[in-house]
């Protein structure tokens, strides 16, 4: 944890006295572009003394902070010197104030309570994380669920709305040809080593900045960022391509399996995203008809 000390330089060494005793680091600061650059780049939660000659700048620093690093809690403990700026300080966003003469015993006990109450947001948003992936992932596979990788989609098309410049979105849905043979055969265990195996492929041969869904059973979705038609003809190709190469362990040996891929997209905000799925659905399906183990464009997919 970092302890921000933005005080008078009068009162910085002994400050930095204190709370070196903590424990913890210390950054004394009090340029306010040093002050930015430290908050910036921490990387943990931090306590602030806020200098109470310059709260407002400083509350607004805080402020802003907070916004964009919302993984790592602040606190900020305003050094006032009478109560009703003390009043004043928590308009402007500050969590507790100490007045002036600072009392050593007093800070130290202010301190402590940060910390507690940083922990405890940190623990928060931390649950709050784990359950907003449990809530968007597919629990087998790690991949995006359906709900999941449909949110994504739908970012996807907001931005076709408001961009000048949009870029091309396209995605690619693909299932197992012959899976439900694989479960009758093989039985589910099988069948979910195979999905899982697959799903692995899916993500050694797409990019970091496309996402991975799980559509529902053996369906899988992948949406792809700034990628036309032709670009994405030729990753499902590949795809289909390396999952047909891939052997999975069976109980009397080893066995291919194929997938079928159908490719649809979109260049401007026309239609829905829903209206995009429907044509990839299409093209998979027409793969399937075709014999499976290949990939199908969506018509008008240009």
């Amino acid at each position: 944890m970092t302890l921000l000390t933005i005080v008078d330089k009068s009162l910085c060494a002994l400050l930095e006295e204190i709370l070196l005793d903590q424990g913890d680091q210390v950054v004394v600061a009090t340029d306010l572009e040093e002050i930015r650059s430290v908050l910036v780049e921490r990387m943990s939660p931090a306590v602030v003394l806020l200098d109470f000659d310059r709260q407002s700048e400083l509350a607004e620093i805080c402020q802003q902070n907070r916004q964009e690093k919302i993984d790592f809690p602040l606190y900020t403990l305003a050094l006032v010197n009478d109560d009703q700026l003390g009043d004043l300080m928590f308009k402007e966003g500050i969590d507790d104030f100490l007045r002036l003469p600072i009392c050593l015993g007093g800070l130290r006990v202010r301190l402590r309570a940060a910390k507690r109450i940083l922990a405890l947001e940190m623990e928060l948003a931390n649950t709050r994380k784990n359950l907003h992936h449990t809530a968007s992932h597919d629990s087998m596979t790690g991949l995006l669920n359906h709900k999941g990788i449909i949110n994504v989609l739908r970012q996807k098309f907001d931005l076709l709305g408001i961009s000048d410049q949009p870029e091309p979105v396209s995605i690619v849905m693909m299932d197992l040809d012959s899976f439900k043979n694989i479960n009758d055969t093989y039985g589910h265990l099988i069948g979910d080593s195979v999905i899982c195996q697959t799903s692995q492929r899916l993500r050694e041969l797409t990019r970091s900045v496309d996402a991975i869904g799980r559509y529902g059973g053996d369906e899988f979705l992948i949406v792809l960022n700034n990628c036309g038609a032709k670009d994405a003809f030729r990753l499902a190709e590949r795809i289909r391509s390396a999952v047909e190469e891939d052997l999975v362990t069976i109980p009397d040996g080893v066995m291919n399996t194929t997938i079928s891929v159908g490719v649809a997209t979109v260049c401007q905000e026309n239609g829905s995203a829903l209206d995009l799925i429907g044509k990839a659905d299409a093209a998979l399906y027409k793969a399937k008809k075709d014999g499976g183990n290949r990939v199908r464009i969506a018509e008008n997919g240009h």
